[in-house]
């Protein structure tokens, strides 16, 4: 259905807690190792377009539990804790390369920045794309988040062929606004083949406990540990959320500062992945 962005040099499968096994990827390029966190309901190849516009890096992405072809056992709670269980799994597979790079999005950025709480020095450096993190205060939106919720829940998860997907998705906001090549890599490597066509490789119920488990974890009461840099991106259209507390996020790192992307939103690496690769580059760069 589409052509390859990367090469995968080669593909390895690691174990976590929970008894859960993931896929890491290796996606090639030279330089400081690069470990990729994906947001909730994507999986690690729908940044390949990012990733290929992002040099200077030995570029690795895994897919996290519940999403992808990570392997799970049927009873999980899907605490976000847990993935960074599985990121600390990747860290510790590509051990002689640490201390790494991480680029992080939403849900990955989050469990980023708590492995470095809880393994500190892990990370070079950090560039997390709206972290979802609550901070205290942060206005109660359990309302909205419910109907989200429930919205995520029943959405269709079969159809016909990719490409009908691909269609599907063209049409309807969010996914309408992707760049098309990470729109066809999310379909591409998103899907697994059934009786009945294509099915959604990230369950709907699964999706809706995760963004339900969202505002559980107690991640900004701990950031002033961090001591690795970090640029904190966000987007500019003002949407609600993890776009607000970007700059609280920031202030509470003593090596952290803010990048505005005044035309993006809260899906920006999936929008417009070359300019966020560019200012991935640029700081990663700032690093040596």
């Amino acid at each position: 259905m589409i052509s390859a962005l990367l090469e995968t040099h080669a593909l390895e499968w690691i174990d976590s807690s929970d008894g859960v096994r993931l896929p890491l990827f290796d996606l090639g390029g030279d330089g400081p190792t690069l470990l990729t966190a994906h947001a909730t309901g994507f999986h690690g190849r729908v940044y390949d377009p990012l990733l290929a516009s992002l040099d200077g890096c030995r570029r690795y992405t895994a897919d996290l539990r519940g999403h992808g072809d990570a392997e799970v056992p049927g009873d999980l709670e899907y605490h976000w804790e847990s993935f960074a269980d599985d990121l600390l799994a990747a860290v510790a597979a590509l051990g002689d390369r640490v201390p790494l790079l991480g680029f992080g999005h939403s849900m990955g950025a989050a469990c980023l920045l708590m492995v470095e709480q809880r393994l500190p020095g892990t990370f070079r450096g950090l560039f997390c794309y709206e972290p979802v993190i609550h901070p205290p205060g942060a206005a109660n939106d359990s309302v909205r988040l419910e109907g989200f919720v429930e919205r995520t829940r029943n959405r269709r998860a079969t159809f016909a062929s990719r490409d009908e997907a691909l269609a599907n998705y063209r049409s309807k906001s969010p996914y309408s606004r992707f760049d098309p090549r990470a729109l066809a890599a999310y379909v591409e490597h998103g899907f697994a083949d059934d009786d009945s066509g294509v099915r959604i490789k990230c369950r709907p119920q699964v999706e809706a406990q995760i963004y339900r488990m969202g505002p559980r974890h107690r991640t900004f009461e701990s950031l002033g540990a961090i001591a690795c840099p970090v640029l904190v991106a966000s987007g500019g259209r003002g949407e609600p959320g993890p776009s607000q507390w970007a700059g609280r996020i920031a202030a509470e790192m003593p090596g952290a500062r803010l990048q505005v992307f005044d035309d993006l939103g809260h899906l920006g690496p999936l929008e417009d992945p070359e300019a966020v690769a560019r200012a991935a580059t640029e700081f990663f760069r700032s690093l040596s």
